[in-house]
C-alpha cells in the first residue's frame, strides 16, 4: 500500500526495478544475464547491484570461459531430440557447448551456473578449484592453448577476489549498513562481506526524511532493502546505530530467510572500521547528489531549507551577519559579512571601530553598528537591501538590533540571532528558541555565516592590538622601526617592556642606557 499509494511522509526508497540484478533461469540448461525486472517464474535472482557496468564485464569474462550460453531459446529435451535449434555462431567460436542439440553435458552446465553464482555471493573457491580441475585437465590432454585460457581465468579470479579481501574478516556472512542525512534527503551504504570479502558495495538515496532520526531511517531502509524480492540475506547485519524495532526486524528476516539473523551495532573493532568507510562512502555520495540538484535548480538547498525553517516569506539571497569583538572592553570593534546564494560575497564585507561605548557592552556595540550600517544604506541613492540580518548572540544582542530597526523603519526586515552554546536561533517577538535539527543545511549555512563573521572580527580586532603597541612605542624619540620590532621580539608585549629592568631593556640590540631610560619614562 505504501508504493502504491506514496503517503507524504513516508520514507521513499528509489523503486528497486531500476537496480540490476542477475538472473538465472530455472531450465534445463539455465541462463544468465543481468535483469532489471524481478519476476515471480521460479528463476534466482542475485543482487541488486549499483556498478552495473564492473558487474556486466565480470558476468561477460565467466560466461565465456565456462561456456554459458547467450541465446533465449527455450531447450527442453524434446527441442533436442526434435533438433528444433542448432548450434549458432557462438558454439562455432568455441564460446558455447552447443546445448541446444546435445542433453548430455546438463548435469556439468548446472555445476557451472552454480559456480557463478557462488561467485558473485562471495564463495569463489569453488570457481576456483573447478579452474584449476580444467587447466590441469586441459594440460593432461596436451590441449596447452584452452589450459593457458583456464590459467588466465584463474589468475583473474584469484586477483579480482583478492582486492575484495578483508583485513581480519571472517567467514560469516554480514551486511554493513550506514546512513547519511541532509534535509529531505538520505543516503544508504551496504556493503555485503560473503566469506571475509567485500562482494558488493551498493548505495541507495532516499527522500521523504525530514525531522527523522539516523535510527529511524535505518530502520525504515531495512524492512525495504530486504522486502526486495529474492534478497540474500546474511546471518549478521552490523549498525551504525542501534534500533528499536531490532527483535521484531530479526523475526521477520528469519522467516524470509530460514536462518536465524542477529542485528549488531559496533563502535570500536574491525567491523567499526568497516562502518566508518560505509559512512564515508554515503557522506561523498550525498554530497554528490545534492552537486547535482545544484547544477538543476540555481537556488541551493540550504537557502531553500532556511526559507522553510525560519518560516520565511521568500528565499534569503542575501544574508547580513554582525559580529562584536575586544579585548576586556578595549579596541572594541564590529564586523559585517555578506553572503549571497549561500556564498561570501567579499565586497559586501564591513568593519566597525565602535565610537560611543566605553567598557564591556555587546548590547550597546551591537545598537551602534546596527545603527551606523542602516542609516548610512537608507541615504544611499539605490539600496540593496539584505532579505535576512544575523546577529551572533542570543536575546540581548537580538533585541538591541530590533530595537533600532524599528528605531529606522526597517522592521520588515528578518532578522535573527545565533547562540554558541546550544546553536539555538532567536527570532523576535518569541521567547522560546527555534532549534533546527542538526543534520539541516540551514544550520550548516548559518554556521559558517557565523564563523566567517567572527573571523572577520578577530582579524580586524587584532590588527588594531597591533597598531596600538607600535604606536605607545612610535611616541618615544630615537626609536624606530628597526628597534621597535627588536622590542616586541624581545618582550612579545607592551606590558611586559613596561615591566622590563633598565638592564634588560639594554639587552636589546641598539637599546643604550639613555634610551633605556626614555623608555622607562
Amino acid at each position: 500500500m505504501i508504493k502504491q499509494h506514496k503517503p507524504k511522509y513516508n520514507i521513499d526508497l528509489k523503486d528497486d526495478k531500476s537496480f540490476p540484478y542477475i538472473k538465472i533461469t530455472k531450465e534445463l540448461f539455465p541462463q544468465v544475464f543481468i535483469t532489471r525486472n524481478l519476476d515471480k517464474d521460479g528463476s534466482r535472482y542475485l543482487g541488486p547491484f549499483t556498478h552495473v557496468r564492473t558487474i556486466r564485464a565480470i558476468l561477460s569474462v565467466l560466461k565465456k570461459l565456462l561456456k554459458i550460453r547467450n541465446c533465449r531459446h527455450n531447450i527442453t529435451p524434446e527441442t533436442i531430440k526434435d533438433k528444433k535449434y542448432r548450434p549458432c555462431l557462438d558454439y562455432q567460436i568455441g564460446i558455447c557447448g552447443g546445448y541446444c542439440a546435445d542433453e548430455k553435458e546438463a548435469g556439468d552446465y548446472k555445476n557451472r551456473v552454480k559456480n557463478i553464482a557462488a561467485f558473485f555471493t562471495g564463495q569463489e573457491n569453488d570457481l576456483t578449484d573447478m579452474l584449476e580441475s580444467k587447466m590441469k585437465e586441459s594440460a593432461e590432454n596436451k590441449n596447452f592453448e584452452q589450459a593457458a585460457e583456464f590459467r588466465d581465468a584463474l589468475k583473474s579470479v584469484s586477483d579480482f577476489t583478492f582486492r575484495q579481501k578483508v583485513e581480519n574478516a571472517v567467514s560469516t556472512p554480514r551486511d554493513y549498513f550506514a546512513v547519511e542525512i541532509e534535509d529531505n534527503d538520505a543516503c544508504c551504504v551496504v556493503f555485503k562481506l560473503r566469506n571475509g570479502r567485500l562482494v558488493a558495495r551498493n548505495h541507495f538515496f532516499l527522500k521523504g526524511v525530514w525531522q527523522k532520526t539516523e535510527e529511524e531511517v535505518l530502520e525504515e531502509f531495512i524492512k525495504l532493502y530486504y522486502d526486495m524480492s529474492q534478497h540474500d540475506v546474511p546471518t549478521e547485519i552490523v549498525l551504525n546505530t542501534d534500533i528499536v524495532d531490532y527483535a521484531v526486524i530479526e523475526d521477520w528476516l528469519k522467516v524470509l530467510s530460514g536462518q536465524k539473523v542477529n542485528i549488531l551495532s559496533a563502535s570500536i573493532g574491525d567491523k567499526a572500521k568497516l562502518l566508518f568507510l560505509a559512512q564515508k562512502n554515503a557522506q561523498l555520495l550525498l554530497n554528490d547528489l545534492k552537486l547535482e540538484k545544484m547544477k538543476r535548480d540555481f537556488t541551493p538547498g540550504s537557502l531553500k531549507s532556511l526559507m522553510r525553517d525560519l518560516n520565511l516569506s521568500k528565499v534569503p539571497d542575501i544574508i547580513e551577519c554582525f559580529d562584536i569583538s575586544h579585548f576586556a572592553g578595549k579596541e572594541t570593534v564590529a564586523s559585517m559579512v555578506t553572503f549571497k546564494n549561500a556564498k561570501p560575497y567579499k565586497s559586501g564585507y564591513r568593519r566597525f571601530k565602535i565610537r560611543t561605548v566605553e567598557g564591556v557592552d555587546d548590547f550597546a556595540s551591537m545598537r551602534e553598528v546596527i545603527e551606523r550600517r542602516y542609516s548610512s544604506l537608507k541615504e544611499e541613492p539605490d539600496p540593496v537591501w539584505p532579505d535576512l540580518i544575523m546577529v551572533d548572540g542570543g536575546k540581548g544582542q537580538l533585541s538591541s538590533a530590533v530595537e533600532i530597526l524599528a528605531k529606522l523603519n526597517l522592521s520588515q526586515i528578518h532578522i535573527i540571532g545565533l547562540a554558541k552554546r546550544l546553536e539555538e536561533v532567536f527570532v523576535p517577538d518569541k521567547s522560546e528558541a527555534i532549534i533546527i535539527p542538526r543534520t539541516s543545511s540551514a544550520l550548516k549555512l548559518l554556521q559558517q555565516v557565523r564563523d566567517e563573521s567572527h573571523r572577520f572580527a578577530i582579524t580586524y580586532h587584532q590588527t588594531l592590538r597591533g597598531r596600538s603597541i607600535s604606536s605607545e612605542l612610535e611616541n618615544i624619540k630615537g626609536i624606530g622601526p628597526a628597534k621597535r620590532k627588536e622590542l616586541l621580539n624581545k618582550f612579545g608585549s607592551l606590558k611586559r617592556i613596561k615591566e622590563a629592568s633598565l638592564e634588560e631593556l639594554m639587552e636589546v640590540k641598539g637599546i643604550n642606557e639613555e634610551l633605556a631610560k626614555k623608555i622607562k619614562e
